[in-house]
C-alpha cells in the first residue's frame, strides 16, 4: 500500500502526544493559517503509536537529562516568536504526564 502525507495541527506548548501511524517519518513544520502544523509521511494502515513533539521558544530554557534525545524537525516563525520543534525521545520514561 502506498504511503500518505498527513497533517498534524500542534498546540504550542511545552510537550505534547501526538497519535500518529507506527513507522512514520516526520518530514516538517510550518506556519498554516496562523497555526503550526507538523507534516508526516504515513503509512495509514499501520497501528498508531504516540509520539512526543516538544517545542522551545528562543532564548528559553531547553530542559536535558540522560537518556534524553531530541531530533529537530524545525524552527518556526509566528511573529513576534520564534519556536524550535523537535521530537522528543526519552528512554524509559513517558513522554507526557
Amino acid at each position: 500500500m502506498d504511503g500518505r502525507i498527513w497533517k498534524y495541527e500542534l498546540t504550542v506548548t511545552g510537550l505534547q502526544d501526538i497519535d500518529i501511524p507506527t513507522g512514520s517519518r516526520l518530514l516538517s513544520v510550518a506556519k498554516q493559517d496562523g497555526r503550526l502544523c507538523l507534516w508526516a509521511m504515513v503509512a495509514p494502515q499501520n497501528a498508531t503509536e504516540k509520539r512526543c513533539i516538544e517545542i522551545i521558544g528562543t532564548g528559553n530554557p531547553v530542559p536535558w537529562r540522560i537518556g534524553m534525545e531530541r531530533r529537530h524537525i524545525g524552527t518556526v516563525i509566528m511573529d513576534p516568536f520564534v519556536w524550535h520543534v523537535f521530537e522528543r525521545v526519552d528512554e524509559g520514561v513517558s513522554s507526557v504526564a
